[in-house]
């Protein structure tokens, strides 16, 4: 049996089992229809093997995912804030910063005051932090193919179709309204 409120060294979720998460009470919850609640179920199960399947690609490579993102981000927006970053990340600038402090000992950012705003500490990829991350791009890729690639073309429409209604009932739902 899989415990699945088991933490790593670095205290986050296990996800070393391919093993379907337990429906943890999602059966027969009331006030849901039986379709919405096997939806639910399913697009929980999808989310947990996209994780696990994610971290294990990226572990291959010596790098997480987390990590992987960050960097893709300051590529496109070197020169980015730590505070932008964070934002866009939706992570604590406490976790960005030690995220951030991981990546620069690696020599793939590094991070400098801001010469008009002492304030803000500006984050710039390095030239070994743009051959990582096209590296880590091809892994992306080749993840991509794998998966979401795997699927028809009509069902991949179809699929973006129904996640993005979804994300905006979410976005909604959290007051924050839609782009659409």
């Amino acid at each position: 049996m899989i415990n699945y409120f088991a933490m790593n060294d670095s205290g986050d979720h296990r996800t070393d089992s391919t093993e379907d998460p337990p429906h943890f009470g999602l059966s027969g919850l009331e006030g849901v229809d039986e379709l919405s609640s096997r939806v639910l179920r399913a697009f929980r199960r999808t989310i947990h093997l996209n994780r696990q399947l994610t971290v294990k690609t990226f572990a291959e490579k010596g790098f997480h995912p987390g990590q992987a993102f960050i960097l893709r981000v300051i590529t496109e927006r070197d020169g980015i804030s730590q505070r932008d970053l964070a934002q866009a990340m939706h992570l604590s600038r406490p976790r960005i910063t030690t995220m951030l402090q991981n990546l620069e000992r690696t020599g793939v950012v590094t991070r400098r005051s801001d010469p008009t705003d002492q304030r803000l500490t500006r984050v710039f990829v390095t030239d070994e932090g743009r051959r990582l991350d096209r590296e880590l791009r091809s892994v992306w890729t080749e993840y991509a193919n794998v998966t979401i690639g795997a699927l028809s073309e009509a069902d991949r429409l179809e699929l973006e179709r129904l996640l993005d209604a979804l994300a905006d009932h979410i976005q909604e739902a959290l007051g924050e309204g839609t782009d659409s």
